[in-house]
């Protein structure tokens, strides 16, 4: 499974009036999760503020409501964000829809997961996708350093030390550039876990303005990394056994 394009969607502004995304459920992941229509929190405006208020100026939070539309799931998500009203820049605009309101998601729980762990990975793998998805909206610098960590817990995993002889820690680069050279078909795979790795580093900066979006485009660079090593194998030897059988097994 890549990631989610209705991830890249939630990420982006959304305007009133048009249909919110359905992500993947994070409980079931069959179902699709449905939101309601945001219930809208406004700032507080003094009298004087409202008497001569311009419609621009109305700003505040909101709450969502969504769930799996999978019957035999269920699953509740909570959603809160900003929002903020402005021009519409809807391609029609009526004369009582000159303004829209714009709505920026920063939080969902449970978290919506950036991608799915392949059935292969260790728990710990699992864990660091699951915790790089919690701060995605949050915080999306430290979501890429998270995310630039689960490749850290995979080397792991992978019996690459995480320390020295002296007892320090390795840098990713060094455990990265080790785990490429131990097999002439890993240099193409480190690749991508050294542009997971550069974009974390941008995540851990002083002051990083990274988007949702530019980490779930990292994330895709690091789910196509999971599918060559363990996907891609077992689709390999599936069709490997069809073509010796001839077709499919009595018990595949």
């Amino acid at each position: 499974m890549s990631v989610d394009p209705a991830l890249f969607e939630l990420a982006k502004t959304l305007e009133s009036g048009q249909p919110w995304p359905r992500p993947v459920c994070p409980k079931c992941q069959t179902g699709h999760v449905g939101f309601s229509a945001p219930t809208e929190h406004p700032h507080f405006m003094s009298p004087e503020e409202q008497e001569h208020m311009d419609p621009e100026w109305i700003s505040g939070t909101f709450t969502i409501h969504g769930q799996c539309e999978n019957p035999e799931c269920q699953q509740v998500v909570h959603g809160t964000g900003d929002y903020s009203v402005g021009v519409s820049q809807k391609s029609w605009v009526e004369d009582d829809e000159y303004y829209s309101v714009y709505y920026t998601i920063t939080h969902l729980h449970p978290p919506i997961l950036m991608m799915a762990a392949p059935k292969a990975a260790t728990d710990e793998v699992k864990h660091a996708i699951a915790r790089a998805s919690r701060v995605l909206f949050v915080d999306p610098g430290l979501a890429a350093t998270a995310l630039r960590a689960t490749v850290e817990v995979f080397l792991t995993s992978q019996d690459i030390a995480s320390t020295g002889a002296n007892g320090a820690f390795r840098s990713a680069h060094d455990r990265i550039r080790e785990w490429g050279d131990a097999d002439s078909a890993r240099p193409q795979l480190a690749d991508l876990f050294f542009a997971v790795k550069w974009l974390g580093n941008a995540g851990t900066h002083e002051v990083s303005d990274l988007t949702a979006i530019q980490v779930l485009d990292g994330a895709r660079v690091l789910d196509e990394a999971f599918h060559r090593l363990f996907t891609a194998p077992d689709i390999d030897a599936h069709a490997k056994a069809l073509n010796t059988g001839k077709g499919p097994t009595a018990n595949p």
